[in-house]
């Protein structure tokens, strides 16, 4: 079974908004010579994927699709334990 257009659709637009704003700031950041923004860029870019899964899990719950939509909560929580995890290993 396939997920709605209308699904479809919102997890198109989280991506591209997440790709096109991180490639913003990446561009800015390189060539105003700001660290910051480059980490911003960078780090927009790294959770953009993680907005998808919260995107599809609402979408399939919505939709009564319980199985997947707990199963794409679970892949959220592993997207969020292991970027916690990242952050303090840095």
């Amino acid at each position: 079974m396939s997920p709605a257009p209308g699904l479809d659709r919102a997890i198109e637009v989280v991506l591209m908004a997440g790709l096109v704003s991180s490639a913003a700031l990446l561009l800015f950041g390189l060539l105003g010579g700001d660290p910051g923004v480059l980490r911003l860029g960078i780090l927009l870019l790294m959770v953009t994927p993680a907005g998808r899964v919260v995107v599809l899990s609402i979408g399939l719950l919505r939709q009564r699709d319980f199985l997947f939509g707990l199963l794409s909560l679970w892949i959220l929580a592993v997207l969020g334990l292991s970027m916690l995890i990242g952050a303090r290993l840095l």
